[in-house]
């Protein structure tokens, strides 16, 4: 009993003394390191994905066209990773999808099947992406494709070669100039895996995150002292 009122006496003077350092306003780089806090935090709730397996159509499955061909569709941003996994399961040959996100719903997709089992890329190039997403006013493209996994039971294929990394990088120069938010994912056995995430500056900005603190740091010693709180903790 005597040391847990110890410890609670400690807890309670670290606690004092953290109030009587951070009374004060935020300085500027404390409101700006708020504000990114606050702004990735957005960014993350807002591309929140659900990690459950889908049902999809097995008839579009089989249409699937291996030469390239957009199509329309009507699916939540929240559950269309999860679809495009499903329909790269069980492809033998790589695969890819790219996905056109805005206000949180997928209406338009491409799909293209790759030369052969161990690789994959567009057929569409950069540009054309680029050119496609502003045409329809679009936020944000998710690209997936598969690893074709030929013994699943020793095989981890959900990570990302060297290539796949150098082409989101080359990808995410070029679209996030251009506003766009990129995401890309690897697909295997019907799970979606996030290996590159790069929004646009553009994006929920964070100047409208500071310009909010900025609102109501130093009105009270308590708001800075809340303000503190969430940018520490």
């Amino acid at each position: 009993m005597e040391f847990l009122l110890v410890l609670i006496g400690i807890f309670l003077f670290i606690l004092l003394i953290f109030i009587v350092i951070y009374l004060h306003p935020l300085t500027k780089d404390e409101v700006k390191s708020l504000g990114d806090k606050k702004r990735n935090r957005q960014i993350r709730l807002y591309f929140l994905f659900n990690i459950r397996e889908f049902v999809v159509n097995k008839e579009f499955k089989k249409q699937m066209n291996p030469n390239g061909e957009f199509y329309r569709i009507d699916e939540s941003l929240l559950g269309f990773p999860a679809i495009a996994a499903v329909l790269l399961k069980y492809k033998k040959h790589e695969w890819i999808i790219i996905a056109f996100e805005k206000d949180k719903k997928v209406d338009l997709i491409w799909l293209n099947k790759g030369f052969d089992r161990s690789g994959v890329s567009p057929y569409l190039s950069v540009e054309d992406i680029v050119k496609k997403a502003m045409q329809e006013n679009q936020l944000s493209v998710l690209i997936f494709h598969n690893h074709p996994n030929i013994n699943p039971n020793y095989c981890d294929c959900s990570g990302p070669s060297d290539q796949d990394t150098k082409s989101a990088n080359e990808f995410t120069q070029v679209l996030n100039q251009n506003g766009i938010n990129l995401l890309e994912f690897i697909c295997e056995r019907g799970r979606h895996y996030e290996y590159f995430f790069s929004p646009a500056d553009t994006f929920l900005p964070l100047r409208d995150f500071v310009e909010a603190i900025e609102e109501v740091n130093g009105q009270s010693k308590f708001k800075n002292l809340s303000l503190h709180f969430e940018r520490i903790f």
